[in-house]
This record gives C-alpha cells, structure tokens and sequence, in this order.
C-alpha cells in the first residue's frame, strides 16, 4: 500500500516524493522507488528517471483498444487515402482537441507520433502514437496533453524533440502549417529550454 509506505517515510523524504512527482509527473509508488534507488538524492535521481524511465516505473501500463485507435484515425483519414490524414484532417483532429493547428503542443504531438511530413499522419504513426501515450480516446489524449511537455525537462529527450523540430520544418508537407512557424515554435522552444544543453554540440 503507496499510502502506508508514504506514512513511513521522513518529512524530508515525503518533501522529495511530492517533488519528484513534481518533476516527472509519475506516481507515488515510481516516485519513492527511483528515490530509494538513489539513496534519496533528488537530483540524481530525477536525472536517472528521465535517462531511463522504463527501468523505475512501477506502474500497471495503461491498456489501449487497437480497435477504437483506427476507428479514431479512420475519422480523420482523407477520403482519397485509405492509411493517411492530411491537412484537413489533421485540423479536425486539432479541433477536436481544442489546439491551434500552429501550437507547440501540437509540434509536440508530431513528435511523439515520430511523424515524418508536416500536416500529415500515416495510420501507424497515429495508432503507434497514441498507443505509446496510453490513449485510446480523444478525452485521454486531452487529459494526458498537461504531462507532454515533462520530457522536456531531460536534456537528451530535449534534444531529441529540437532536432525533430529543425528536420520536420525541412519536410515538404502540406499546406497548413508554414515553415516559417516552425522556425519560430522551434526558436521560442530554444529560448525556453536551452540551459538544458550545450547548444555547441550540434547546431
């Protein structure tokens, strides 16, 4: 029981949990493990987690229904293409979820996706996607969009995301969203996260 365990714990070591949840926006029970693992050093062990994620969850995998995942994809498809959303259908997908087709959130979610072309989702990118995310639904997928961004906090993960930001505002795409808006989501991510990393290594 995560409540008993957390009833035993030190001040200190509550103070930590609550801010390691904080941090990488897991459970309790992920939480006090990777801090136990790492003699209670928040932040070594909040840099592990993130390096490693899969090695401290604790946590039962979040099931998703293939079935409801390709119905939810079929009702974005285009008509003329029986395994790709384009354009509009992208933008019914972002009004669903109540974004601004230009919004980083959305540059997010291509990049969880592994999209590879602007505007556009094929059928494995859109169900592999929401499949890694656990969502099976439009509402999971607006309930977990606050948590996204938490992997920005990692370094090489930020790094990851920014170099996709610079690749997929080189895909030819559709019209939608401009390249020029890339660049300046891709700036203005830059500017916000950019004490993460050495920018030397690789621009």
């Amino acid at each position: 029981n995560t409540c008993a365990v957390m009833h035993k714990l030190k001040s200190a070591q509550r103070d930590k949990v609550r801010q390691f949840i904080s941090f990488t926006n897991t459970s309790e029970r992920t939480a006090i493990h990777c801090l136990s693992q790492h003699d209670w050093r928040l932040d070594i062990a909040t840099d592990n987690y993130f390096a490693d994620s899969d090695r401290y969850y604790r946590d039962t995998r979040v099931a998703v229904d293939k079935r409801k995942l390709n119905q939810l994809f079929d009702r974005y498809k285009d008509s003329g293409e029986e395994d790709k959303i384009l354009a509009e259908g992208v933008g019914r997908f972002c009004e669903d979820l109540r974004l601004d087709p230009t919004s980083k959130a959305v540059l997010i979610i291509a990049w969880k996706f592994h999209a590879a072309t602007q505007c556009e989702f094929t059928r494995k990118e859109f169900v592999d996607g929401l499949s890694e995310l656990g969502c099976d639904s439009i509402d999971k997928l607006k309930a977990k969009l606050p948590s996204l961004e938490t992997d920005l906090r990692d370094a090489a993960k930020f790094k990851d995301f920014y170099q996709f930001t610079f690749m997929f505002a080189r895909t030819p795409g559709q019209k939608g969203l401009g390249k020029l808006h890339i660049v300046n989501v891709d700036c203005m991510i830059f500017h916000k996260y950019s004490n993460l990393w050495n920018v030397g290594e690789f621009l």
